[in-house]
């Protein structure tokens, strides 16, 4: 997301010089690897290792962007970090504060930590940004709910598919399609099996789906929490295709080929699965929670995230009515086709040289 985002900004703004401050490890463990956009870019590496570096910002707030680049005008974090300004301005990133919210992560001494951290770094964003970046409405209020001095500094900038989702599938990714399906129809799951993503509603849908439609595969693309895999153990599972981790390349073409893409998540920030999934051009039924409702309109059919039997009447009703399912499709991309990377770095722009003209 972070490149398409920087990559569109770019193209749309040739005359203002981007550099990018980048820790030299990974740079010089990376660089060979990267895309055409990164290997133009202008990078600036700094000696010590990313996280150190990043507490030594956050805790001594020190030193300044200005140190690696003195005439530097904002400073743009694209992901959850911070960078201490003196003269430039400074605008941050929060994509969500899932981590804060409860029942969607197991409480571990990691999770604690992790929400430690971020605290401090919030903290830190709440008294020196100038502006703090996120990406949906929803994730705007919860960030002002948990971090009511953020509330203020935030403006939203969407997120939006990458190119791919939508464009012509290869042969061989039509293939592959085929044989992880086996030529049944199927419903696809990106996303995996975790608490965030409503792993509960799922399993709790296979055997309801299993009866409704017994001739439909139900393929899981992502990591799935182990306790959840074990679980499937439990209940009938002959349609069930665990597929893993997939390229996009394929996604995308899954997405295509879906009698429906399925994505119950109980909590997103700005809900990528289903912005591909509608790219694509594929029918999406989905949770009416956090911000999913934001992102689709009435481009999907949207269902209680604790009631599996209206998931799965949904479902049904997509896959048995031929005009549910066009109907469907033709919203799917139409409301797809408001989200660009080209807009989103327009109104990144913008928030730019407000901040500069109030110098």
């Amino acid at each position: 997301m972070i490149d398409q985002l920087l990559s569109a900004h770019t193209a749309q703004f040739p005359e203002t010089q981007h550099r990018i401050l980048v820790g030299k490890g990974p740079y010089d463990r990376c660089y060979l690897d990267l895309g055409k956009f990164w290997k133009m870019a202008s990078f600036i590496p700094h000696a010590a290792s990313t996280s150190r570096q990043q507490a030594l910002w956050v805790l001594r707030n020190s030193p300044l962007a200005e140190a690696y680049w003195k005439e530097v005008d904002v400073v743009y974090c694209p992901a959850e970090s911070y960078v201490p300004v003196g003269r430039a301005k400074l605008v941050c990133t929060i994509h969500d504060v899932a981590g804060f919210e409860e029942n969607l992560y197991p409480t571990t001494l990691s999770r604690r930590w992790h929400c430690f951290k971020w605290r401090m770094l919030f903290k830190r964003m709440a008294k020196q940004a100038d502006a703090v970046v996120t990406v949906s409405a929803f994730s705007a209020s919860r960030i002002a709910h948990f971090f009511p001095d953020l509330a203020p500094k935030l403006h939203v900038i969407h997120n939006a598919p990458h190119p791919v989702f939508g464009s012509a599938c290869s042969s061989e990714d039509k293939a592959e399609v085929q044989r992880i399906s086996e030529g049944s129809p199927y419903i696809l799951v990106p996303g995996g099996l975790s608490i965030r993503k409503n792993a509960d509603l799922i399993l709790r849908s296979i055997p309801l789906l299993a009866q409704e439609m017994p001739e439909v595969k139900l393929i899981l693309a992502g990591s799935n929490t182990a306790a959840y895999v074990q679980q499937l153990d439990t209940i009938e599972k002959k349609n069930i295709i665990l597929a893993g981790y997939v390229s996009d390349e394929l996604l995308n073409a899954l997405y295509q080929h879906a009698a429906v893409v399925w994505f119950p998540s109980r909590y997103e920030g700005f809900g990528m699965p289903v912005i591909e999934a509608m790219a694509a051009g594929a029918p999406v039924v989905t949770s009416n929670a956090s911000s999913i409702p934001e992102v689709v309109g009435d481009a999907a059919l949207l269902c209680d995230i604790d009631r599996p039997e209206e998931h799965v009447e949904a479902i049904r009703s997509v896959i048995e009515s031929n005009s549910i399912r066009r109907e469907i499709c033709a919203r799917s991309r139409d409301q797809a086709s408001r989200f660009t990377w080209d807009s989103s770095a327009q109104k990144l722009e913008n928030l730019f040289q407000s901040l500069a003209g109030n110098s």
